[in-house]
């Protein structure tokens, strides 16, 4: 992109070739799929939830700090200026993690499967063979309820993140028609509404998990309930007053992802734990990706009855999470008695 933007008569079609290398590596798919692998082996379970829910945190600072600061930048430099920062900051990231971040997977060079995988790479660029494991890992059969719990929260995870972003893109639509908003006005509610989101979630998190030991899938359904009081106060505002409260209204949204990304870790064995979380975020992905859309149209059919119809969507599949997530406490309880049932009659015998 800096390379392209320096050269103004370029033909736009050209533009696409900055997609080849996002297309070959995955983009942000494979980036956070790692991310959590790599969380996943260097916690304990006990710190698990917590450190996920600081990289959430991590993120949304630096895209708070980017949003807050790329307009003031633009203006006082150009676009290649701005994608030569972006760029300087990425090749920072990639020499920390090179020279900095330590392997989390021991002796991987010297077993057997590694050597076998390589050979097959060699072999093959796109291989379905992955494909084919990522969805046999998702749904072996496990003691517990095993399965049922981990379907039922990549389900969940996915839902979620798939309304958050199609909100997220319409949201300014509806604000710009609705309250007649400035996109500086905007983003000003962007940046407000993104400092109370990380501060309630290390607050939550850090008092809800490490003082009151709640447990994960409570703490999710805990963030799904403020998520959706926040999209229902949206739909009913009429002022500016209302969407401030709204946004929060959300603070405790940044629980749900993590907990539910933690919970999933807990059941599966850290061999497995990779498959599972590429599978969820490559999921999130491609649904975010198609229900994006559906909002636009959902938007763009009610904007002359009523602007804030398209919340509705937001409503019910909130409700479904809910819905699922609740489910899921249930299955984890009906768990723990049986376990602990099979525990007491061990004790007996013995």
């Amino acid at each position: 992109m800096t390379l392209y933007c320096l050269f103004e008569d370029l033909s736009p079609w050209i533009f696409l070739v900055t997609a080849i290398p996002t297309m070959l590596t995955g983009n942000n798919t494979t980036f956070f799929a790692i991310i959590l692998s790599y969380i996943s082996d260097t916690s304990t379970k006990e710190t698990r939830g917590m450190r996920m829910a600081f990289s959430e945190v991590a993120l949304a600072t630096g895209s708070l700090l980017g949003s807050i600061s790329s307009s003031y930048i633009f203006y006082a430099t150009n676009y290649p200026s701005m994608f030569a920062i972006g760029l300087g900051c990425l090749l920072i990231s990639i020499a920390y993690t090179t020279f900095f971040v330590p392997e989390s997977i021991k002796n991987i060079s010297n077993s057997k499967e590694n050597k076998i995988n390589n050979e097959a790479k060699k072999e093959k660029l796109i291989q379905l063979k992955l494909f084919k494991e990522i969805i046999q890992t998702t749904i072996k059969k496990r003691e517990n309820y095993g399965r049922s719990i981990i379907v039922l929260t990549i389900i969940s995870i996915i839902i979620y993140i798939s309304i958050t972003h199609a909100d997220t893109s319409t949201r300014y639509m509806f604000l710009r028609g609705k309250l007649n908003w400035t996109f500086t006005k905007y983003n000003i509610y962007n940046s407000i509404c993104s400092l109370i989101w990380v501060a309630g979630t290390m607050t939550g998190t850090y008092i809800l998990q490490r003082k009151f030991h709640v447990p994960d899938s409570i703490l999710a359904f805990i963030g799904l309930i403020s998520m959706l009081s926040c999209i229902v106060l949206q739909f009913l505002a009429t002022n500016d007053t209302i969407m401030y409260i709204a946004g929060g209204s959300r603070c405790l949204i940044g629980l749900v992802a993590p907990m539910l990304r933690a919970n999933i870790s807990r059941l599966v064995p850290s061999d497995e734990v990779g498959k599972i979380f590429a599978m969820v975020v490559g999921g999130g992905a491609l649904a975010a990706a198609s229900l994006t859309p559906i909002y636009t149209v959902v938007y763009n059919s009610t904007i002359y009855i009523n602007s804030a119809l398209y919340n509705l969507t937001s409503i019910s599949l909130l409700t479904v999470t809910i819905a699922l997530v609740m489910l899921i406490i249930f299955l984890e309880q009906i768990s723990k008695a049986e376990v602990q049932t099979v525990k007491e009659v061990d004790v007996k015998e013995s």
